[in-house]
């Protein structure tokens, strides 16, 4: 019994390890928010390759709840918009829902109340839910974003 154990444990440690290093590399999400700069050159040809940003766009923030892809499920915003996408895993198309800041009329958070919860940010076009982004808390990110964007979409539209 306590050879399985150790087996197991070692196990554990071996695929904790792999996986932290191929977060390390870019290779698979951070289980953050990250700001673009700081998002890995191939994963930003992904999202380009996927139709998600084009190649005018610069990516200010970005934030995957999935643990193995960069194009499946994400949140992100853009010197140009705001985008929120996910994979229809009954049809295998991809959703992209997306609002350019001179449209969007408000932008809201609810802050996680969990650590295994993410915050969620709603994007408001002509007063109505356009769409919802999720963001981790973890280490604060999902502040971080949330600020950023305000500031974003408030130098787009002095007016506000």
């Amino acid at each position: 019994m306590l050879k399985v154990l150790k087996f197991l444990g070692l196990g554990l440690i071996v695929l904790l390890a792999a996986f932290t290093m191929f977060m390390m590399t870019g290779q698979i999400p951070d289980s953050k928010a990250v700001t673009g700069a700081k998002l890995p050159g191939s994963a930003i040809s992904d999202l380009r390759e996927a139709g998600i940003v084009s190649e005018n766009e610069e990516i200010i923030y970005f934030y995957s709840e999935d643990l193995f892809s960069f194009v499946d499920y994400g949140n992100l915003y853009t010197n140009e918009r705001v985008i929120s996408y996910e994979l229809d895993e009954d049809t295998g198309e991809r959703n992209i829902y997306t609002a350019k800041y001179d449209i969007i009329t408000d932008i809201k958070m609810t802050e996680s109340t969990s650590l295994i919860e993410d915050s969620v940010v709603e994007i408001y076009v002509n007063g109505e839910l356009e769409f919802s982004l999720l963001v981790s808390a973890e280490s604060n990110g999902d502040d971080r974003f949330y600020k950023k964007l305000l500031e974003k979409w408030k130098a787009k539209n002095k007016d506000i």
